[in-house]
């Protein structure tokens, strides 16, 4: 019986569902999506985004070039997700004995979410597209492994052969495409495939922008004329091209790559994934933290106290100056500069071990911060490694001195810092950015005085 009724035509059900109507997340943070195995990443026309499942929820947000995040539940067993444009789907198995599956479609505009259900059976779950109202996956009931398609909205099926198996079907821009043995990549229709590039015989790939794709080799493989640009240390998920520029993540790093100029940034924490639209990137940190940046977050530049937010331009100019003098590293060498604070790098500091929350919120625009592990500080010290958001953009935040994040100045910071300068511990992002006590740009022996004589 179960055997007949796989047979059957495909059974097309479509209905507009609340499934758990989706919820925004806490701004700027995604605490959520980064306990899910696999986060996939893409970035397209409408933007950059992450999506992941756990269990029976799907998670999606867009970084770029705005902030939206959604999650949804569902009552099957969730097999994978794929972006689609604007568009987050699901492939969800719902019944054993008829082979039913479902396609959830997440409109992450505005969260509401679209259900249509299929059947059939003999395909891999594991891989799938949606695009054009049609999905797309591989079967295995046959020579070669080929791709099947199914209409949504009317529920005609169609069939793809090739002369070699179908390794893998994904999405790039709103369009599906499947991967070959032979490492051919085939753009698809309903019932027709044309081959637009080869990214390598045995070679998993990765979105990395509109119309390219990386390879397992660091390769930037082009959709559009099979070109190749080669990117060094580059992983999966943390390469994004956009306009010309490729965005790099590499341990505390993000670095952008536009023809032979490379510049680069400090970022909080490792990255989970890196999205990029026209000029701006996102990065997801694997403390759940969102940080935005553009091409002017490349560049040093001050933070002034907000505190001064009605003076005249004169009064800001004045400020700026004196800021220049109070963070200069001709200081005294016990001298608690605290009343502004200096961006560069994705981070905030010239912050000295005392200054509390509140100090911190008095003087800057900021509504919440965030510790380490992405819940939000209500009050106490500051740390090294917490992190703010101030006008859509997240820094983290240095304390002078602290080197370990634990909020005080003391021997446990001296004593690693003393192993870093030995070569014996290793310090990296705000960490080190902490043990720059005179911030004059070095961690160095006389930083480490500076740090003992805190104790």
């Amino acid at each position: 019986m179960k055997r007949l009724i796989s047979l059957l035509s495909a059974v097309i059900m479509i209905a507009c569902v609340s499934v758990s109507k989706s919820r925004a997340y806490e701004e700027y943070n995604l605490s959520g999506i980064i306990g899910c195995s696999d986060i996939k990443s893409d970035s397209n026309s409408k933007g950059g985004y992450v999506c992941a499942f756990s269990g029976d929820t799907v998670f999606s947000a867009r970084l770029v070039p705005d902030f939206s995040a959604y999650n949804f539940t569902v009552s099957g067993h969730i097999r994978g997700v794929s972006q689609s444009g604007k568009y987050t789907n699901a492939l969800v198995f719902d019944d054993a004995f008829t082979n039913k599956y479902s396609v959830y479609s997440l409109d992450t505009d505005n969260g509401n979410v679209r259900k249509t259900s299929f059947n059939d059976e003999n395909f891999r779950t594991d891989t799938f597209s949606v695009s054009d109202n049609c999905v797309y996956y591989i079967k295995t009931d046959s020579t070669y492994a080929y791709v099947a398609c199914v209409d949504l909205s009317t529920g005609r099926k169609t069939k793809i052969n090739f002369s070699q198996n179908a390794n893998e079907i994904f999405n790039n821009n709103g369009k599906s495409y499947v991967r070959l043995y032979d490492g051919s990549v085939c753009r698809l229709s309903q019932a027709s495939s044309a081959c637009v590039a080869n990214t390598g015989e045995f070679r998993n790939i990765a979105n990395a922008g509109i119309n390219k794709v990386i390879n397992q080799d660091g390769f930037i493989v082009s959709l559009s004329d099979n070109s190749r640009e080669y990117v060094s240390n580059a992983e999966f998920g943390k390469v994004s091209a956009s306009d010309g520029k490729v965005f790099i993540a590499v341990n505390y790093r993000l670095s952008r790559k536009a023809s032979d100029k490379t510049q680069s940034v400090s970022i909080p924490k490792a990255a989970k994934a890196v999205v990029a639209y026209k000029n701006r990137c996102g990065v997801l940190l694997d403390n759940g933290t969102v940080c935005v940046y553009e091409p002017s977050d490349f560049q040093e530049k001050k933070f002034i106290n907000n505190n001064n937010n009605n003076s005249n331009s004169n009064n800001n100019n004045n400020n700026n100056n004196n800021n220049n003098n109070r963070h200069d590293s001709s200081k005294t060498d016990n001298q608690a500069v605290n009343s502004d604070y200096i961006i560069s790098d994705g981070m905030i500091y010239g912050i000295y071990s005392g200054e509390t929350v509140a100090d911190f919120k008095r003087k800057t625009s900021a509504e919440n911060v965030y510790k380490a592990d992405g819940t939000i500080a209500k009050s106490g010290k500051l740390k090294t490694g917490f992190t703010t958001v101030i006008n859509s953009k997240a820094y983290v935040i240095t304390v002078c001195g602290d080197v370990t994040g634990e909020g005080n100045v003391n021997s446990r910071d001296v004593t690693l810092l003393h192993k870093y300068l030995c070569g014996k511990a290793e310090l990296d992002g705000a960490y080190l950015k902490a043990a720059d006590f005179n911030l004059d740009g070095e961690a160095d022996n006389r930083d480490l005085v500076l740090i003992s004589r805190q104790n």
